[in-house]
């Protein structure tokens, strides 16, 4: 049961930041899409979308501390102020909080070091 929950923690954690890269690279290549949000210039959004992929990365390797502060940086500077919105904005906010979801679920169900005897 925890092996599943594990791995579950780490498909959430690899769906949501690949979410995130995926809007941060929308509204850095597609500028008039739609997207402008103020505050973020082109190398915030560089560096958020180089971090959901960092945060993609240790979803896969099942690494809830990198996970986690990958959502304190992304979701407290810009995630929480696009969740009031009206737009397709929020979901990356909701994509955010997937991330610290994903981190719990990895940290509860990580194997302990096993004491030398």
């Amino acid at each position: 049961m925890a092996k599943t929950i594990n791995w579950l923690g780490r498909a959430l954690g690899l769906v949501c930041s690949a979410g995130l890269a995926s809007a941060w690279a929308f509204a850095l290549w597609v500028p008039s899409g739609g997207l402008t949000i103020t505050g973020v210039n082109v190398i915030g959004a560089l560096l958020f979308l180089v971090l959901a992929v960092f945060a993609g990365i240790a979803s896969v390797y099942g690494h809830a501390t990198v996970i986690a502060l990958a959502f304190i940086a992304s979701f407290f500077p810009i995630g929480v102020s696009l969740l009031p919105r009206d737009h397709r904005l929020p979901w990356a906010g909701w994509l955010d909080n997937g991330l610290l979801l994903a981190a719990v679920l990895i940290g509860a169900t990580r194997r302990r070091a096993q004491a030398a005897a």
